[in-house]
């Protein structure tokens, strides 16, 4: 009798090592341990009260650290796309505000430059730098010195650049060529003490050269009327007297400085170009 109940023991024991059975028992535990649970959550047990309070603060917890890093990357990204909009819609702006200042100093120009023309041939008949078309280059030496000021590009004869030509930077007047080759040429920027510009001021018939002095805020006007004194806040014209330079480039203007003495400055920083803009045409 006793060696039969073993076994029928050791039957039983196989049986349940065996894989199959092994995942039958399991759920079958599994679905007696749920049916455990919810007839003591039914009777009420306190037991199954704190157990089940602690559980959902756990999940509870667990749900909101989980989820805190997809929050964290959304609003990273979000951020992003506004930073991007953001320097986008800046440099939409200063383009903007870059074309609409030449504009403004075209307008000038040409106001002034009628004004007088009215007085002697009641006609206009103005070129600026914009109706040429250009070469753009880049700076690839500048060298350092007081008082002489020049650059040299990476375009040559070989891309149409002459002795001569025009040169601009963030569509302001910098300087001439003075010497081309075949693949570089070099730019005399009108800050240089060799420089010589004929100008015209804006509001008035007065014509002058303008000189450089090596600083972009020192120039000076020279051969001025003795009894002419300039104001402040007016923009110096390109006279095109010279034969080369086309008439209505701005080139710089007048202002107070500290000490309330009238100075000339550029409007360009040739010292900060890096991308030029060298024009084909010439004005006749």
């Amino acid at each position: 009798m006793a060696d039969s109940r073993d076994d029928f023991i050791i039957a039983i024991r196989y049986a349940l090592l065996k894989k199959g059975a092994k995942q039958k028992f399991s759920l079958f535990f599994l679905i007696s341990f749920s049916v455990l649970i919810l007839v003591l959550d039914n009777l009420s047990v306190p037991f199954i009260k704190s157990t089940r309070a602690v559980l959902n603060d756990f999940v509870y917890r667990a749900a909101v650290v989980v989820s805190t890093p997809g929050k964290f990357f959304s609003y990273l990204n979000l951020e992003k796309n506004k930073h991007f909009n953001i320097v986008n819609k800046n440099k939409i702006l200063k383009k903007e505000i870059r074309l609409l200042k030449i504009n403004k100093h075209n307008s000038l120009f040409l106001k002034t430059e009628n004004e007088n023309l009215k007085k002697v041939l009641n006609v206009a008949n103005l070129s600026t730098y914009g109706e040429n078309t250009s070469v753009v280059a880049r700076v690839i030496l500048d060298p350092e010195s007081p008082y002489l000021k020049s650059l040299l590009i990476n375009k040559g004869t070989k891309n149409g650049i002459i002795k001569g030509m025009t040169v601009f930077s963030k569509g302001y007047l910098i300087g001439t060529i003075v010497e081309s080759n075949y693949l570089t040429a070099r730019v005399l920027l009108i800050t240089d003490l060799n420089s010589r510009i004929p100008v015209v001021l804006q509001d008035t018939n007065i014509n002058a050269i303008l000189t450089g002095a090596g600083k972009k805020t020192n120039l000076s006007l020279e051969y001025l009327p003795e009894s002419f004194v300039a104001a402040p806040d007016k923009i110096i014209y390109t006279s095109g007297k010279d034969g080369f330079l086309a008439a209505g480039l701005p080139v710089a203007k007048t202002y107070l400085n500290k000490k309330s003495k009238l100075r000339i400055k550029s409007l360009a920083d040739p010292g900060q170009a890096l991308i030029i803009y060298v024009t084909k045409g010439q004005n006749k």
